[in-house]
Parts: structure tokens; sequence; C-alpha cells
């Protein structure tokens, strides 16, 4: 075996070794430039690689050549290169004369006479070119040629490695990455709080110039921008950037990658981005339960081109993020009901505190939920002492089978007894009325009972006294009857017993006029206080019997 066979066997070899050993391309990439000019007899080789656009060609790696010359500019428009870059490796004798052959003036200064380009491929396509380059006139070999194509191929496969582990560590990064953005996002409610650390934490992990998030204001019908990291003010407030096609794009839900802000027309302030240093855009939409809610925008101050994992981890940013302000959203609108129940409880309680009787709230188990002042003072209890206990254990109603709740159970739409209990030397009268309520929302049915308990005792004793007046009216009317209907009779016979009382001469018979005559003044007498009675006095009888005392009745207070 000839010994340039065996170098380039050596050389093969220790490159597939290094492929299979290191994950490090720049270290791959260099090992090819150093040993392939040995091997080969060449001066000089570089490698390099197609930038994410496609366009243009980045050196990754070089050996024997001078910064000066490297630096020289573009060969993206060279005819070798562009047949490289097709997949046909090239073979240039004398390069001064090779058909548009760029920066002819540092090829010369360099001294480069002979050129051999091989592609690069990747995953079937061509990733860049691998140049060897001689400073004196060379005519390779096919064998040569077909060494250094297999070598550029190895190249390609270094690379692919390489950047299927980054992809993959990339990955696990994003997967860790998301599983902290979670837990941060569910560590609070705060919708500032939840935008604030999403723009702040995306740019650092995919490593961006800056990001958005416009949320929808549903007053307005247009995109609000809510948050925002790593531009200006005057980029921020170009203008509405809802009437952008890219911001219609998004909204219908997919992903939209803008490679070139600065000449994209599905961008509206293209200068604007130009002067900001914004390259490329990745917008995705922000849904919760199927419905975009807003846009979140990726910005960057180089053109990328968005690989699958990086869209996919916006995406799934987006729609945890989502789901955080929604849930932000919603606990801030729950906060506000709280307080605005609490508000109401507090105004509800202010009104039954204000009310002179005492008050319960009762649930359907007859537990005690609320109660006013007026009860806790007047059992001398506090509001502790009384929540949650049975209202049977704190409160005496009336007998068990006229119990005001009982008629509720069974139905009643209010019920209510008077109780009446001791209180000193005299009694006391108290109301216990309970009305059903429904809770809020509720048009049939008994959540609550609403327990009231009043003194009725000034209700009860005016209601005596007025069945007491109502007694002496008719003792009056009847006693006025009697004394007019007796008041005639009378008033004839005591002047006929006058008369005769004075006719007669026999004393007996005088005797007993005069006595007629007495009991007869007794009974005008008496119907004379009968009609002076102003006042009901009742005084024993017979038995349980009672009568009116018309003496008491009939005398008047002022004499």
């Amino acid at each position: 075996m000839p010994d340039k066979t065996i170098d380039f066997l050596h050389l093969f070899q220790k490159v597939t070794k290094m492929i299979t050993s290191t994950l490090d391309v720049e270290k791959v990439l260099d090992v090819i430039v150093q040993k392939v000019p040995e091997v080969l007899g060449v001066d000089a080789a570089t490698i390099r690689l197609l930038d994410p656009s496609g366009e243009r060609l980045l050196l990754v790696a070089s050996c024997g050549l001078s910064k000066e010359y490297l630096n020289r500019g573009p060969i993206d428009a060279e005819k070798s290169v562009t047949k490289a870059l097709a997949g046909t490796p090239v073979a240039i004798h004398d390069a001064l004369s090779y058909p548009h052959i760029q920066h002819p003036e540092a090829i010369r200064k360099e001294g480069i006479k002979s050129i051999l380009v091989a592609p690069i491929i990747m995953k079937g396509e061509i990733s860049g070119v691998l140049r060897l380059l001689t400073k004196s006139p060379r005519h390779f070999k096919n064998h040569e040629i077909e060494f250094v194509a297999a070598l550029a191929e190895q190249c390609g496969i270094a690379i692919e490695n390489a950047g299927a582990y980054e992809e993959q560590n990339r990955q696990i990064q994003y997967l860790k990455s998301l599983e902290e953005i979670g837990k941060a996002l569910n560590s609070t409610f705060q919708l500032q709080e939840v935008l604030d650390f999403i723009v702040a934490k995306i740019p650092e992990v995919m490593t961006l110039k800056g990001c958005t998030i416009r949320l929808i204001d549903p007053g307005k019908g247009h995109l609000e921008l809510v948050a925002s990291s790593g531009l200006s003010k005057e980029y921020l407030g170009r203008g509405c950037i809802d009437d952008e096609l890219s911001t219609h794009q998004a909204m219908t839900g997919a992903p939209v990658i803008i490679h070139d802000a600065t000449i994209d027309p599905r961008i509206s302030f293209q200068e604007n981005a130009k002067k900001e240093g914004v390259a490329s855009i990745l917008a995705v939409a922000i849904v919760v339960k199927k419905r975009i809610i807003g846009v979140l925008r990726l910005l960057t101050s180089e053109k990328r081109d968005f690989s699958d994992a990086e869209i996919n981890f916006a995406t799934a940013v987006a729609e945890q993020g989502g789901i955080a302000i929604q849930n932000a959203k919603n606990y801030g609108k729950i906060t506000k009901l709280i307080t605005e129940l609490e508000q109401h409880e507090d105004f509800l309680q202010m009104v039954i505190d204000s009310l002179n009787a005492q008050l319960l709230v009762i649930d359907i188990d007859h537990h005690i939920t609320m109660v006013n002042h007026a009860f806790l003072e007047n059992h001398d209890l506090k509001e502790d002492d009384i929540i949650g206990k049975s209202c049977h254990q704190m409160v005496s109603i009336c007998n068990l089978d006229d119990c005001p709740l009982k008629h509720i159970k069974q139905g009643e739409k209010t019920s209510a007894c008077i109780r009446k209990i001791k209180k000193g030397p005299g009694e006391k009268y108290l109301e216990e009325r309970a009305t059903p309520v429904s809770a809020f929302g509720k048009k049939e049915g008994t959540d609550f009972i609403i327990l009231t308990i009043r003194d009725v005792t000034a209700h009860i004793q005016l209601r005596e006294e007025h069945r007491t007046k109502e007694r002496l009216q008719g003792v009056l009317e009847m006693a006025g009857a009697a004394a007019h209907e007796l008041n005639t009779p009378v008033f004839s016979a005591l002047g006929t017993a006058q008369l005769l009382l004075d006719d007669l001469t026999e004393s007996q018979m005088q005797n007993d006029l005069e006595t007629i005559i007495r009991n007869l003044n007794s009974i005008s007498e008496l119907t004379r206080k009968m009609t002076r009675i102003t006042k009901y006095e009742a005084k024993e009888y017979v038995g349980d019997v009672k009568i009116v005392d018309i003496q008491k009745a009939s005398e008047d207070p002022t004499e």
C-alpha cells in the first residue's frame, strides 16, 4: 500500500475517531484543517458553513492563511463555490485564470495558485465547503479529490452530531426552563408579576434581544402592550400593530416567523425595526381554552431560523403563560368579588346591628351563622360564643309543638309566636318571628332562616288597655241606659209616695211610706252614680264572680 494511501487512511481514522469520541465540533474542524495540508501536501485549508439564512458562507476553521486574506470578503458568488454548493467537488489548477474568481488581488498577494473545493453535506443538504489551497500549481488527482470529499462528508457528520447534541441539550434546557417557568407562574396570582416574569425569562433562555406580550383589551377591541423587555420606549411606541399581516397570522393560532423584520412585507414598521436592531421575530398566540387572548413576540438582534425546539418552547411558554394570565385575572375578579361581598356583609351587619330587635340568621340545620349586637347585649354574649351553635341551644323558643322553625320546615312562608316570661315582679312578652330566605340567585327553597325576637310587652299592655277601655265604654253605655230606664219609674214612684205621705195621718202608714221614699232615693242616687262612671273598677261578688264597683267607678279623681 503506498505511503500516501496509508497517511490518508490514518487521517481518516483519526477524524472518524474524533467524531465518535467528542461532540466539540470546533475541535474536529480544527484537526481537519490542520492535518489535511500535512497529508495532502497543500499549504492551507479552510472550512466555511452556511449561516442560518442559507445565503452566506461563514468562516469557522482555517490553517496556513494570513488574516488579511481571510478577511478579504465573501466568496459566495465564486463559480467553484456555487458548484460545490450544488454538490460537486471542484479542482482549480490556476486560480487567477478561473472564471468569476472573487478577490483576485488578494489571491495574487497571498500567492495562491491551485484550489480544491469539496461540499460539506449534512442531513442530505449542502451546509458548507472545505477548501484546500496551494502556493504552487497543482493538478489534484482523482483519489485526492475523493479523499477530500470523504473528509468533507465527515465534517458534515461531525457538525450533524454536534448539532444533534446541542439540540438535545437545548431541549433539555427548555424543559427545565419550562418547569421553572411553570413553578414561578404558579407561585403568584398577581397579573403584572406573571407578565413581567415571562418577558424577562424567555430572552434569558433563548438568547433574544427582547420580548413583548400584547393582550386583547375587551373594551377597546385591540391588542394592548402589557409587558416588554430589552426594547426601547421609542420602538415600543412606534404605533399599533393590529393591522400587521404578521399579527393577523399569529391571531389565527399558527406560529409566525419573520426572518428579516427590516424587509418582510408582513411587518408595518420596517424602518423602526432597522433602527432598533431587530432582525428576526417569532410570534405565537397566547391561547386559553382554545380562545386566543393575546400574542407573545420574540425578537432577535441577528437573523435566525427558529428551530422546531424553539418554536415548541415558545408555544409551550405562551400556553403556560395564558393559563397563568387567566388564573391571575380570575384571582383578581374573585378578590374583587370577595371584597365586595365583605363590604356587603359589613353593610348588612351594620343594618341588622342598627335594629332594636334581636336578630339571628340560621342555616337549614338550625345553626347560627350571623347575630346582631342587640341579641349579644341582651344575653351578655360575644359573637364567638354563639356563631355555629345550635339555635335551640342558645335561644329559648316557644314550646316545640308551636316552634316557628318547625312551621317554616313544614313550608310556611313566615311563622311567629309570643312567649310570656317573668321579669322581676312583673311579666314580659317576647315575639319570636321566623322568615325563610333563599341564597343569592335562587328563586325557590330555604337556605337560611331569619329569626327576630322583639319585646312586645308595651304592645300587649296597650292592647289590654284598649280592651279595658272597650269594656268601660260598654259599662258606661249599659249604666247610662239602665239609669235612664230606671230613673223615670223611680221618679214617678217617689213623687207618688211623697203625695201619699202628705195626705196620710196614720203613723204606721207614714213610716212605711218614709221607708219606701228612702229606698227610692237610694235607687235614684244609684242611677245618678251610674251616669257618672268614668273608669272600670271591679270588686268580688260571689265565688269567682266579679261585679262593677259603682261607688269607686263613679268617684271623680279631681275631688
